[in-house]
């Protein structure tokens, strides 16, 4: 079968990881790559090991003199209005890296805009794709521990660490945590539970050693359909250990637990015992993953797991947090209407 044409916007910082993961994706063929800094052209050229690849400072230029199917825009939110509106004008699909925007009426802009075509737009959520998640998943359907009423969930990073310049654009954020970090979290708790948020609290602060701006650290209480409880804690100001970007989580029912701890998955019984959960075998996870699940929906008709329309209801969690950070107010979200920041 014909592979799927891509062209990659932004192939510097997390952009050269997206490229180091997916040149290997067998639905796909990169046939064109645009930044807008040449060195990051040239380091993606020698990382793709094809310097023949064209390669533009301009997406404009890109896009009107490449046929392709697909664009990826890894690049900063505040530009993915136009580039997507751009990508879609060229006759293209599109997945945008999360969160698919800055704000969450700005999303909102933006999921109209990928109706009025008649292509996919899709918002990458790459921590779903790995292989423990998917072992959380099929334990949970199983009904190994029974019905999961209990979410434990913390996260602990030091946002200040291997940071480049590519980054500097997060620096100052009134909400960086919240809005750049937890869409995560927010996506893997649906995911995981398969189920949508009913309400939501929270609450941002700074730490006084904070160095980088805006509010790192957060608490948030959430309810979800069919009555889970969520206990959230995040911080990317940590001093000590980090979790993995993932964090560490327990998952409660009648029957045990389900507990993800410093990357490794398990299952508690109710008298204690601790036994890890069998691995699946996975072609593709992480970002290779999410290309490759695009294309096959695509191919099929259906539409990806992380459409943008379904997307929207993790980054309105995103938007129902900093709202409730900012109000001290309850956030409901399932009612159809909701104030959003």
């Amino acid at each position: 079968m014909e592979r799927m044409k891509v062209i990659q916007v932004g192939v510097g910082g997390f952009g050269k990881y997206w490229l180091s993961n997916i040149k290997s994706v067998q639905s796909i063929e990169i046939v064109a790559i645009a930044d807008v800094q040449q060195s990051n052209l040239d380091e993606a050229q020698k990382l793709l090991g094809d310097s023949n690849i064209p390669a533009y400072l301009s997406h404009e230029d890109a896009f009107r003199e490449v046929k392709a199917d697909l664009a990826l825009l890894i690049t900063p939110p505040p530009t993915r209005h136009r580039l997507t509106r751009d990508a879609l004008e060229a006759g293209m699909h599109v997945i945008v890296e999360k969160p698919m925007a800055s704000t969450y009426r700005e999303a909102l802009q933006l999921v109209n805009i990928a109706r009025s075509y008649d292509k996919v737009v899709s918002v990458n959520q790459n921590y779903r794709w790995a292989p423990e998640m998917t072992a959380v998943k099929t334990a949970l359907e199983s009904g190994l521990i029974g019905k999961a009423e209990v979410v434990e969930w913390q996260f602990d990073r030091d946002g200040s660490r291997n940071r480049g310049p590519q980054s500097e654009w997060r620096r100052n954020r009134e909400e960086p945590l919240l809005t750049e970090l937890s869409i995560h979290h927010f996506d893997l708790m649906r995911y995981l539970l398969s189920a949508q948020p009913v309400s939501l609290f929270a609450k941002s602060f700074c730490t006084s050693w904070n160095e980088r701006g805006g509010n790192a650290s957060a608490s948030a209480i959430l309810q979800f359909s069919g009555g889970t409880h969520v206990n959230y804690f995040a911080s990317s100001s940590n001093k000590g250990k980090d979790t993995t970007w993932t964090g560490n989580f327990r998952i409660v029912g009648r029957l045990g637990a389900l507990e993800f701890a410093d990357g490794v998955p398990y299952h508690v019984t109710e008298d204690g015992e601790r036994h890890p959960l069998e691995l699946p075998s996975q072609q593709y996870t992480n970002v290779d993953y999410t290309v490759d699940e695009f294309v096959q929906a695509v191919r099929a008709g259906r539409n990806p797991a992380t459409v943008i329309a379904d997307n929207l209801i993790s980054f309105s969690m995103v938007g129902a947090a900093v709202e409730s950070s900012k109000t001290g107010q309850v956030v409901r979200l399932d009612t159809g209407f909701y104030h959003a920041y």
